[in-house]
């Protein structure tokens, strides 16, 4: 056992970047693998122990295993999902912000105008939207060099998917129909559909608050 020349850990290190890796965990584990794996060669066979480890790590079989991780991971999250959706078992205080924020959609309504109050209703939405990308990796990094890629948790890509999914689904679903209902005079039932949509997703954007731990980037465990 050996340790790696500065210059053997940097070819490591382009090998990976070179592979646009998505996800950090996926690069973690094939960095230690190309790290413990070389240590154990000579510096006259690195090279050729390199080429193997390249080739058995190619660009499809890296595919393959960032498939697999975000599979397994989705699954892990929908059940410590399903969880913390179980009203009786969240926090007090989110419970009391929900409907704290449902009478204050109610106020809007009530003193300004539909339209306000359906302004309001996305914005915890796109509060929690700007949170998990900010947490997610490099969406909020810029750099001048075209060739720049830091992989993402996966975790958060994970969550990421899921609240855009359900987002994107109410939005279509909730906002259309309260607009149609409130243009053909039923406008009370229109803030009603806007309360239940704004009430849904402060739900279930709680119940993946409760589900990551966003300082360990970890799922909690149900």
């Amino acid at each position: 056992m050996r340790m790696l020349s500065e210059n053997e850990i940097q070819l490591i290190k382009a090998r990976l970047e070179s592979l646009s890796l998505s996800y950090i965990e996926i690069y973690n584990e094939l960095y230690d693998h190309y790290v413990t794996a070389l240590e154990a060669v000579s510096e006259e066979s690195f090279e050729s122990r390199k080429n193997e480890l390249d080739e058995e790590f190619a660009w499809s079989v890296v595919r393959e295993m960032e498939k697999e991780l975000l599979k397994n991971v989705s699954e892990q999250l929908e059940q410590s999902q399903f969880e913390a959706l179980k009203f009786w078992k969240m926090d007090f205080w989110k419970v009391l912000g929900i409907f704290i924020y449902t009478a204050l959609l109610i106020t809007v309504y009530e003193f300004i105008s539909l339209d306000v109050m359906l302004v309001f209703s996305f914005v915890p939405a796109l509060g929690i939207m700007i949170a998990l990308l900010n947490q997610s990796g490099n969406y909020f990094s810029f750099s001048l060099d075209p060739n720049y890629f830091r992989p993402r948790n996966v975790i958060l890509q994970a969550a990421l998917g899921r609240y855009s999914l359900v987002l994107n689904f109410s939005n279509f679903f909730f906002i259309l129909t309260s607009i149609i209902l409130s243009n053909n005079g039923f406008e009370n039932w229109a803030m009603l559909l806007v309360l239940l949509y704004s009430t849904i997703l402060n739900v279930y954007a709680l119940s993946l608050y409760g589900s990551i731990n966003l300082k360990t980037l970890k799922l909690i465990k149900p």
